[in-house]
C-alpha cells in the first residue's frame, strides 16, 4: 500500500493512499486516490512468525475494529478470534476497552492482538512518542475463554503500541511530531443527545435542534438559557448545561473543531452523579492533569463516551448544583435539569435506550432521526456535517506488523461501516471540522 507521511489538520489533508500533497486551495479528489491505492494494495494472507501487535487509540471505532479482526477471512475480516476481553457479557466485547484475539499455531504462525482503547489525542501520544507503560491484559490471558475484570490488564514498561487509531488528524492534536503514518480508514458519525425531561418513553425533551451558535456559547460559558433553544420567554430562567468528554477523545476535537471553537479550546462542562437511572447531582467538572498539561475546572471531562451517555439516559428532576463533587455548601436544587453532550454513534445509541431515554437533536436543523441508515445517506450527500474521518496511524513499522497495518487499514475502509463505505462518500474534506467539499 501506498503511504505518505505527515497531515495538517489546519489545512493539508492526510491520505496515505497517495503521494501527492493535498491542500484546501486545489483540493485533490480522496476518491480517485482511494481507488488508486485500493487497487494497488494486496491483501494476501501474512506468514507471520509468532508476533504481538498492541491496537490503542480512538474508542468511536472500536466496534468497527473488532468487526475485522473476529470476520472470516472469506467474509472480508482478519479470521481471529477474541479468547479474551475486560467486559460484562460476550454480547458486549465489541465494545471493551481490553482484548486480546488470537490467530495461528503456537510456535510457527500465532498472531496475538491486544488493545488498549484510550482515545484518539492519546493514541497519537502513544505512537509520536513510542510510548511505553499502557496497560494491556496479558497475551497468557487468552488462554481465559471470557470476560476480565479491568484490573487484570498490567502496564507494559517495554512493549510501545504498533498502531494508533484516531477520530482526528494528527495537526488537530498537541502531538505534532514527529510526523506519522496516516492512512484514512473510515468515517466516524457523531450526534449531539440531550437527556431525558420528561420520564417517560420517548423523551419529550423541548430540545429538538442545536446549531453551531448554540454549540459555542453553550461550551464556552458552561450553560445557555433553555429559551434559547425553545425562543419562550417563560423558559428564560431554565438552564441547559453542557456535557462531553476529556481532551484525550476525538469525540471532543471534532465536535469544537466542527463548531468553530477550534481543536484544543478552553470550555466548561458539567459532569452528573446517576442513581437508579437519576441525575442526583451535578458540578463543573473538576480540573485534570493529561498528557503532563493542567486543565482547569469545568475544562476537562468524561474519558469514557458511554458513562456520558449514561448522564443523557438519566432523568433530571429535583437536581443538586454544587459548586464541586461532594460539596454542599453553596449547592441549589434544580426542578429540571436540561443537559446535552456529543457523543459517537454507537454512545448515542446507548443514551436513547432504556426506560428513561435521551434523545438525538438535530445539528443546524439536518437529519433528527435516530436511523443509522438515515445518518449515512445524509454524511454521504453533504447535507450532515458531524462527522470525521478514521485515521490509522503507525511510527515506522515494517516486515509483518507492516502488513498488517495495510491489511487491517485496508479492510476498514472497504467496510460498511455504520452504513457508510469509504468509496461511497459523494463529499470530503480536508481538515477536522473543515469546508465539506462535493467530489
Amino acid at each position: 500500500m501506498s503511504e505518505r507521511r505527515g497531515g495538517a489538520a489546519s489545512a493539508v489533508p492526510v491520505n496515505e493512499l497517495a503521494k501527492t500533497s493535498i491542500d484546501n486551495t486545489h483540493p485533490m479528489k480522496l476518491n480517485t486516490l482511494l481507488l488508486a491505492g485500493f487497487a494497488a494494495a494486496a491483501i494476501a494472507t501474512p506468514s507471520f512468525a509468532d508476533i504481538t501487535i498492541r491496537l490503542t487509540g480512538s474508542t468511536a471505532m472500536r466496534s468497527n475494529v473488532h468487526s475485522i479482526l473476529t470476520t472470516s477471512t472469506g467474509s472480508g475480516g482478519l479470521g481471529f478470534s477474541n479468547t479474551a476481553w475486560t467486559t460484562n457479557s460476550a454480547a458486549a466485547a465489541a465494545s471493551a476497552k481490553y482484548h486480546v484475539y488470537k490467530k495461528g499455531t503456537t510456535g510457527v504462525d500465532e498472531v496475538t492482538i491486544l488493545t488498549s482503547w484510550s482515545g484518539s489525542v492519546a493514541g497519537i501520544q502513544a505512537a509520536a512518542q513510542n510510548l511505553t507503560g499502557l496497560k494491556w491484559l496479558p497475551a497468557a490471558t487468552a488462554d481465559v475463554s471470557g470476560t476480565l475484570s479491568e484490573a487484570t490488564a498490567v502496564a507494559d514498561n517495554t512493549n510501545p503500541a504498533d498502531v494508533a487509531f484516531s477520530d482526528v488528524w494528527q495537526n488537530a492534536s498537541i502531538f505534532n511530531t514527529p510526523a506519522l503514518t496516516d492512512t484514512i480508514c473510515g468515517i466516524v458519525q457523531f450526534r449531539f443527545v440531550t437527556n431525558n425531561t420528561s420520564g417517560t418513553t420517548p423523551n419529550t425533551s423541548p430540545i429538538t435542534n442545536i446549531t453551531p451558535q448554540q454549540v459555542r456559547v453553550l461550551y464556552q460559558n458552561g450553560t445557555l438559557p433553555l429559551s434559547a433553544f425553545t425562543g419562550s420567554s417563560a423558559d428564560e430562567s431554565k438552564l441547559v448545561y453542557a456535557m462531553g468528554r476529556d481532551p484525550d477523545s476525538g469525540t471532543r476535537v471534532t465536535a469544537f473543531a466542527e463548531n468553530g471553537l477550534g481543536t484544543n479550546p478552553t470550555v466548561f462542562q458539567y459532569k452528573g452523579t446517576v442513581s437508579s437511572g437519576a441525575l442526583t447531582e451535578i458540578f463543573p467538572y473538576p480540573a485534570q492533569t493529561l498528557f503532563g498539561q493542567s486543565y482547569g475546572v469545568g475544562n476537562s471531562g468524561e474519558s469514557s463516551g458511554g458513562t456520558l451517555a449514561n448522564y443523557l439516559k438519566a432523568t433530571g428532576s429535583s437536581v443538586k448544583l454544587r459548586t464541586a463533587t461532594g460539596v454542599t455548601t453553596g449547592e441549589t436544587t434544580i426542578p429540571q435539569v436540561y443537559a446535552i453532550g456529543y457523543l459517537g454513534t454507537s454512545d448515542a445509541a446507548t443514551a436513547i435506550t432504556g426506560s428513561t431515554p435521551g434523545s438525538v437533536i438535530a445539528y443546524n436543523g439536518m437529519n433528527p432521526s435516530t436511523s443509522g441508515t438515515a445518518l449515512a445517506d445524509a454524511i454521504k450527500a453533504g447535507s450532515y456535517h458531524f462527522w470525521s474521518y478514521l485515521h490509522c496511524m503507525h511510527n515506522g513499522l515494517t516486515g509483518d506488523k507492516l502488513t498488517f497495518y495495510s491489511d487491517i487499514s485496508t479492510k476498514l475502509a472497504a467496510a460498511t461501516s455504520g452504513n457508510i463505505k469509504l468509496a461511497d462518500m459523494r463529499v470530503e474534506r480536508f481538515s477536522d471540522g473543515g469546508t465539506v467539499f462535493p467530489k
